[in-house]
């Protein structure tokens, strides 16, 4: 048994749970013994339970009449999560602090048929809360050795047939706890990985949701290919196994989108102030930004899913047009090469069909089909203006061209640090382009955050141009607006009277084309 363990074994009797106290005791008043159940148990073992704002209950029925009296003694909420399986959950939320949550749920049998049916033997683990005594631990199923030996299995197969969601949170324990997943678990899972398909969409989302908010979601993604878990749940990332790619990719499809997901899985806990692990390099560029971005990115898009999150999934998604798309031709050198030509495109509509079916937000699939389709952008401005800066008018057009909605939600900042975990994953960092990439990236994150500043509010709108122009509502009108704003961004003109001149020079231009034609 490994000294942590041991050393959290000797506290048992001593355990807590800050912030539940009252609540307990209330529970614990009615004479009635609790069993705390689950991963709340594993946690203390394994020393994180630092913070505890989900608590997990089991307790012999009646449930929910046991449960409303306690909320309504301390001042929680009471909702009954499932009456028909005699399951509470209770809720705390006070000004300040943070939201508490206990699910209490009646047991199926007894304690030890209870545990049985629990998913792995380190979550069958139950703390004995009994009136007047203790806390004692109960391990029934040998998950205090299989904890110590850092290993995850199944109390019995058929648990695995219970739920087959279950498939998916063994690579999430796994990751997540650094447990070795047994040889026969991983036997298991395969003969399994089909099952996954009579999961519910939204129920494959939260777990994937999950998986990917890990430190390196290209490991556990390895391993889920390894268990035969990504076809049944993101065929089209199976898809891009194989695919291979010319320099400066040195890695096929697969394993370029798994390394790109863990350097935006390094921006993204950079974003949360969490773990630094990005390149010195970079992480002085975005520092110089940090304010602006972590507002930018830390916006909620639904359920409490951010735009920091999103950007592991952006990577996950950017590259599923390349086997669709790929060719070969060879180059003015006599070299064979790979080419995708709009992959960007067809990777937007994949991506949209995949998060549909995932039962994403409508926000949340426009947000990731506009940086999907707009990820080569950034490459493509770095290439075209080699080491000189991008001018205030390419930057405009970046940021008018990669909004996102009818609104035209700012999404062009999503799509520059996309562009920069994917440019990482080529390798090419290793190269003299990377500081020049990183001095783009630096003018459109600039152009992006004082933009408002630096151009100001419009000169001209469209009851202008059709007042002083005499000309109708239609595409025309939008066409001179942005070629006015354009000029705007450009600092070419900064008066209303100079924006609806260059509007009379483009409309004649336009006219005389068209009289041509």
């Amino acid at each position: 048994m490994t000294t942590l363990i041991e050393d959290r074994m000797n506290r048992i009797a001593a355990w807590t749970a800050p912030g539940f106290e009252d609540l307990l005791t209330a529970l614990l008043a009615q004479g009635r013994t609790l069993y705390v159940v689950g991963g709340n148990v594993r946690d203390f073992l394994l020393g994180e339970d630092d913070v505890i704002n989900d608590l997990d209950l089991a307790m012999a029925a009646p449930v929910l009449d046991a449960a409303r009296q306690a909320a309504d003694a301390v001042g929680w909420a009471f909702y009954p999560l499932d009456a028909q399986r005699d399951v509470a959950r209770l809720v705390q939320v006070e000004d300040g602090s943070e939201r508490r949550i206990c699910d209490i749920a009646a047991l199926r049998g007894d304690l030890v048929d209870d545990l049985h049916t629990r998913d792995f033997t380190v979550n069958a683990l139950a703390i004995v809360l009994a009136p007047n005594e203790a806390p004692r631990l109960l391990d029934v199923v040998g998950g205090v050795e299989d904890l110590s030996a850092r290993r995850l299995r199944p109390f019995a197969e058929e648990n695995l047939d219970a739920d087959p969601v279950r498939l998916l949170r063994a690579v999430r324990f796994a990751h997540k706890f650094d447990l070795t997943i047994d040889a026969a678990l991983a036997d298991q899972i395969r003969r399994r990985a089909e099952t996954l398909h009579s999961v519910s969409p939204e129920r494959q989302r939260d777990e994937l949701w999950k998986i990917l908010g890990l430190t390196s979601p290209a490991d556990a993604l390895h391993t889920m290919h390894d268990l035969d878990l990504i076809a049944p749940v993101l065929p089209e990332l199976t898809q891009t196994v194989g695919i291979t790619q010319t320099p400066p990719h040195h890695l096929d499809v697969f394993g370029h989108t798994l390394l790109a997901m863990d350097y935006a899985a390094a921006l993204r806990d950079w974003l949360h102030e969490q773990k630094d692990r990005l390149d010195p390099r970079l992480g002085e560029l975005l520092a110089h930004h940090g304010t602006a971005l972590r507002h930018h990115f830390a916006e909620p898009l639904s359920s409490g899913r951010s735009r920091a999150d999103w950007l592991v999934w952006h990577a996950l998604c950017h590259d599923w047009g390349k086997p669709a798309t790929r060719s070969e031709e060879i180059d003015a050198q006599g070299t064979m090469r790979t080419r995708y030509f709009e992959h960007e495109r067809v990777g937007a509509t994949m991506t949209v069909e995949r998060l549909t079916a995932l039962r994403f937000s409508r926000r949340e699939i426009q947000l990731a089909q506009t940086v999907v389709d707009a990820h080569m952008r950034p490459h493509h401005l770095h290439v075209s203006f080699e080491d000189e800066e991008i001018g205030r008018r390419a930057a405009f057009r970046f940021f008018r061209d990669t909004a996102s909605g009818t609104n035209g939600e700012q999404t062009g900042v999503d799509v520059l640090l996309l562009a920069l975990a994917d440019y990482q994953a080529t390798g090419a960092t290793r190269g003299p382009g990377w500081p020049a990439y990183l001095a783009h990236a630096d003018q459109l994150l600039s152009f992006a955050f004082q933009a408002e500043t630096q151009v100001g509010p419009p000169l001209l709108n469209g009851s202008h141009l059709m007042r002083d122009l005499d000309l109708p509502p239609g595409p025309m009108i939008g066409r001179l607006l942005g070629q006015v704003q354009e000029a705007q961004a450009a600092g070419e003109i900064a008066t209303p009277e100079e924006a609806l001149d260059l509007a009379r020079i483009v409309l004649a231009q336009t006219r005389a084309l068209e009289s041509d034609s």
